[in-house]
């Protein structure tokens, strides 16, 4: 007589990582900070960052090659060092600035 067949165990995967759409915002901490990159043009991207809680917002050209990452991190080190210019949009202000762009 013959034994049973084993049947083959599946292996279990790790899911790859994906690249996050949003940060942490370096002002109040919340993960709520968006970053809207448009078409480029002549090789530059513009740049906006916008914080859903606080309303920290900032624009920056960057340059084509660029992904939300990338724009988030120079966001991080021009906020940190502070050469970069930011303000912070009141919740009329900020739908002003979603029309305009």
């Amino acid at each position: 007589m013959g034994r049973r067949r084993k049947k083959r165990k599946l292996i279990a995967r790790r899911p790859k990582k994906t690249i996050p759409n949003v940060f942490q915002c370096p002002n109040c901490g919340k993960i709520a900070v968006t970053v809207e990159l448009d078409k480029p043009v002549n090789g530059i991207k513009h740049a906006v960052i916008k914080c859903g809680n606080c309303g920290l917002y900032a624009e920056m050209n960057v340059p084509e090659l660029f992904h939300n990452v990338d724009v988030y991190g120079r966001f991080l080190d021009g906020f940190y060092s502070g050469t970069l210019e930011y303000k912070f949009l009141a919740a009329s202000e900020e739908e002003k600035a979603e029309e305009s762009a």
